[in-house]
């Protein structure tokens, strides 16, 4: 019989095996990494382009941004934090923000008093409406009643985010649609106040497929899986936008400003379709000129021929530079340019610039908005 090893035994075999193991780790990583093996997440690719780089400080009119998160109450809205706003604001020629996140009630209240009331003219703040229990009887005049005090509090516009057709179901398991007849005195009072709809609906086209080697937003969707919407638990894209269209309309008297290009600017021509169908719809740019920006040519058309529909807005918590990005793209003819920095990395393209005529820039600056929103002239810088 084989004795057993001793204590001491034990430990010399464990450190010949721990000596092994370190060895040929070492001698694995002294070796050149296989770059056929490269995972595509690790990617991240340079460009060797050598192009004109142009650094715009300011815009060349004095920009209203239409579509913008600065949170809502008293608790976020410190002083602080404003005049850290305002301060980035100055620095990039920007006039006026539209707060998205007013909300309602009390927080409405708050918000209003440290935005548009501290700041005159440089905020300007909308309400929210409180989708939760829609299918309860009385809902809808509940929820009309509390908008209209949101709008004599001072409400200048009314936001929906994209959980409207996609999140609210009731007991039973049904999505509220977007042209639910439940949300009809929403829209109806919106139009008899003249006060706008910023309305988020659906999502990049993308976002609606499946999560494959085909899909252009790859990373990002691995990177937010709660991004996906493909999927039989989801309406089709396609039928999001429909439900948006049929309310307005039926909503004639209501003016809709369509979110990011009205989430679709992957397909310009249908977004010229809507535009000519219904007169009472707009888009502002806000996150989307990654979408824009490469398809310059299409775009430029697209922004004369449509230059009184669109606004001018970022999605993006006001960042000097990131509002520069955007003139960038605006005003200049610069070619394949990263925008990563204006909202955060959408695709993995770069852009180009559409040197946009003056009288044109003016106007989605803050011409447009001046209109929509019944405000003073913007002026000059």
């Amino acid at each position: 019989m084989i004795p057993a090893p001793n204590a001491a035994c034990r430990l010399l075999m464990v450190f010949l095996v721990l000596t092994a193991h370190t060895a040929l780790a070492q001698q694995a990583a002294s070796k050149p990494e296989d770059i056929r093996n490269l995972k595509l997440r690790d990617w991240q690719p340079r460009s060797m382009l050598k192009t004109k780089v142009t650094r715009i400080a300011l815009p060349k009119f004095p920009v209203i941004d239409v579509h913008n998160h600065l949170g809502g109450g008293a608790a976020v809205l410190t002083k602080r934090r404003v005049d850290k706003y305002i301060a980035e604001m100055d620095a990039a020629g920007v006039r006026t923000v539209v707060n998205l996140d007013g909300g309602w009630d009390a927080r409405l209240q708050e918000t209003i008093a440290a935005l548009d009331e501290a700041h005159p003219g440089r905020f300007l703040t909308f309400a929210l409406i409180d989708l939760r229990g829609f299918d309860e009887d009385g809902w809808s005049k509940r929820e009309a009643d509390r908008l209209r005090k949101s709008f004599e509090a001072g409400a200048k516009g009314l936001k929906f985010h994209k959980s409207l057709g996609l999140s609210y179901r009731d007991k039973d398991g049904k999505l509220l649609g977007i042209d639910d007849k439940r949300l009809d005195p929403i829209w109806a009072l919106c139009g008899e106040m003249k006060r706008p709809v910023m309305i988020h609906t659906s999502d990049p086209a993308a976002f609606f497929t499946p999560l494959d080697r085909y899909n252009e937003r790859w990373h990002e969707l691995n990177k937010h899986p709660n991004w996906l919407f493909h999927g039989e638990k989801y309406p089709s894209r396609e039928e999001l936008l429909e439900q948006r269209n049929r309310a307005i309309g039926k909503h004639p008297k209501t003016t809709f400003i369509g979110a990011h290009f009205g989430n679709n600017p992957e397909d310009l021509a249908t977004v010229g379709k809507w535009l000519d169908a219904y007169p009472n719809f707009h888009v502002d740019i806000d996150a989307r000129i990654s979408e824009l920006g490469r398809q310059p040519y299409s775009c430029r058309r697209f922004f004369i021929k449509h230059q009184d529909r669109i606004m001018f807005g970022t999605d993006t918590t006001p960042q000097a530079d990131a509002y520069r990005l955007y003139y960038r793209f605006m005003e200049t003819d610069d070619e394949y340019f990263d925008t990563a920095e204006s909202h955060h990395r959408q695709g993995f393209w770069m852009i180009y610039g559409i040197f946009l005529p003056a009288p044109v820039l003016e106007k989605i600056y803050n011409g447009n908005a001046v209109k929509l929103l019944g405000l003073s002239p913007a002026g000059s810088l």
